[in-house]
């Protein structure tokens, strides 16, 4: 069965991108202003001591780490429950885990989570992210549009 071999490679693929992208930012970006990538994006350094676009930033990381601990014990339960879907679903699921691992491992560390990516048009800049916020949204995306989906009989 692909559930555990597709989940654990996904997992640790995004968690494996995510520490060389934050590591290469905390030392070739950090207290040294924007690198502008293209029109439209710039890396740069941000210390992110809250949730999702900063929210809660004032408060204790304490409730983030629950938080994050929390979600990614979802994740393992619903991969161990979901036994006969497609690769997908265990690579949606694997995502979620590896990019929540990744950030709450910069919560340990940092005490907040690196954040480097930066879209903007002009002066409106969206709130700065990373790979592990790109896989745990995209994993949730894909997942919730395709499990009901794949279920179907």
């Amino acid at each position: 069965m692909l559930r555990w071999p597709v989940f654990t490679a996904t997992a640790l693929a995004v968690l494996l991108i995510d520490r060389i992208t934050k590591g290469w930012v905390l030392g070739n970006v950090k207290g040294k202003g924007a690198i502008e990538v293209a029109p439209f994006l710039n890396i740069v350094y941000v210390g992110n001591k809250g949730g999702a676009f900063g929210i809660g930033r004032h408060r204790g990381g304490f409730v983030f780490i629950l938080a994050s601990i929390a979600a990614i014990a979802v994740v393992i339960t619903l991969t161990r429950r979901i036994k006969h879907a497609p690769w997908y679903i265990y690579a949606s699921l694997g995502a979620v885990a590896g990019g929540g691992l990744g950030n709450l491992i910069d919560r340990f560390v940092y005490g907040r989570v690196v954040d480097f990516i930066d879209l903007h048009l002009g002066k409106y800049h969206w709130p700065a992210f990373n790979v592990a916020d790109t896989a745990i949204v995209l994993g949730v995306i894909t997942f919730a549009l395709l499990y009901k989906r794949c279920t179907r009989t």
